[in-house]
């Protein structure tokens, strides 16, 4: 796995952390318009189970919620390798660059906005961080490759 490849991943993870969490809103959301009812007594005919629906929302919820552990349990590695590029190289924007637009999944102006450097500089910052982290790998890097004591 390339070092882009690997922060791709983290990219989708930020994008479907955003999905996730839309779609835990829309499930909280439609079982609170469910539950005002007027009468607050189930509608129709035939037996039914009024508990149903709450009981399949809040399964569905469960499962968005680990989705949502893991996906930020991803995102906080990227995060990691970030704060290790930082260290291994804290004269360059490299690890800055990596996060603003894998970890917080920005375009690439804003990268170079935040950066305070041209769209360019921001593509080549990226692009040689990339390479050194393919260079010395994912673990390494995220260690700070033989840095001091990461903070």
């Amino acid at each position: 796995m390339t070092a882009r490849d690997y922060f791709e991943g983290v990219r989708g993870a930020v994008s479907a952390r955003e999905r996730c969490i839309a779609r835990i809103s829309a499930l909280r959301a439609a079982e609170g318009i469910r539950a005002q009812g007027i009468t607050g007594m189930p509608h129709g005919t035939g037996v039914s189970d009024p508990m149903r629906a709450t009981d399949a929302r809040m399964d569905a919820e469960r499962a968005a919620l680990d989705e949502l552990r893991a996906l930020n349990e991803e995102i906080a590695r990227g995060y990691e390798v970030c704060r290790g590029v930082r260290a291994s190289h804290p004269s360059l924007r490299w690890g800055d660059a990596l996060e603003a637009r894998y970890c917080m999944d920005a375009k690439w102006d804003m990268v170079a906005r935040m950066l305070g450097v041209s769209r360019q500089q921001a593509q080549r910052d990226v692009y040689a961080a990339l390479d050194w982290v393919d260079m010395v790998g994912v673990a390494a890097a995220r260690e700070g490759c033989g840095q001091a004591a990461l903070f």
